[in-house]
């Protein structure tokens, strides 16, 4: 039912606000359990988040100022308004998804972010670790990759995890270049659709291609070029060699990989 100064839409299919498409992300990992989540992070960005724990999500979480109070009010209260987007629990490891999705990350949160991943660690004795979340139109953010635990995940990969989720393909498709910050706009690399990269390729351009979850090897771009979806899916690209992680590429093997598929 929509509201007649919403022109006839719903508040949900009009907010633009990622704290409203984390509660919606939080519902389903209450709804499905956290176990696919956690899997798809970890071959995503990486690292390795055990499966068989005993995990908590947490959404909007205010974890400074409620552990201060849970610990009697001693010491000092480190950051008490800081709030984390979406956090995992566990007594093995703590996961915190830091989301954007009409705007890209700028510099003053980035360095809040590597502040938190020592700060909960220090706190709890326990492995934390720090994700991005964004969509899939936003250029990756120059220092991105130093804060960050692997490359960005992306709303339109959870999406396609819950069955093409309508909300969380609306968070992917909100994105707004104008409302970028400052770092955003000196993005040295940014996103760029498998057939954009074909051309840049045919230009001689050298850049490397970022795909979560193993890269040119991995599953979600074999999908990719089994289902002809690389030609309008958008990729993490950054100028130059030297890949960081499995999950980048040279931009020849993407182009090398397209090719065999379309063959």
């Amino acid at each position: 039912m929509g509201l007649s100064y919403l022109d006839e839409m719903s508040w949900a299919e009009v907010t633009r606000e990622e704290r409203f498409f984390c509660q919606h992300l939080f519902g389903l990992l209450k709804e499905h359990g956290p176990t696919t989540f956690l899997d798809y992070v970890n071959c995503a960005v990486g690292i390795s988040l055990p499966l068989d724990a005993a995990w908590e999500p947490a959404y909007e979480a205010c974890f400074y100022r409620d552990l201060w109070y849970l610990k009697g009010r001693t010491g000092p209260l480190f950051s008490p308004k800081r709030t984390f987007d979406l956090c995992l629990f566990s007594e093995q490891a703590i996961l915190i998804v830091e989301a954007k999705a009409q705007q890209s990350f700028d510099g003053e949160q980035l360095s809040s972010f590597a502040a938190d991943r020592d700060k909960v660690k220090e706190l709890t004795g326990v492995t934390t670790y720090v994700v991005g979340l964004a969509s899939s139109a936003c250029p990756t953010t120059i220092g991105c990759d130093d804060v960050f635990d692997g490359p960005l995940l992306t709303w339109r990969d959870l999406a396609s995890l819950y069955g093409e989720d309508a909300t969380l393909l609306r968070a992917d498709a909100v994105y707004d270049p104008e409302q970028r910050g400052t770092w955003g706009r000196n993005n040295e690399g940014g996103h760029m659709t498998g057939e954009e990269l074909l051309s840049a390729y045919a230009r001689g351009d050298s850049l490397l291609v970022g795909r979560g979850g193993g890269g040119v090897s991995g599953a979600l771009f074999g999908e990719d070029v089994r289902s002809g979806s690389w030609r309008t899916q958008r990729y993490q690209t950054r100028p130059g060699g030297g890949s960081p992680n499995p999950n980048w590429f040279l931009l020849e093997d993407f182009a090398n990989a397209v090719t065999v598929g379309r063959s």
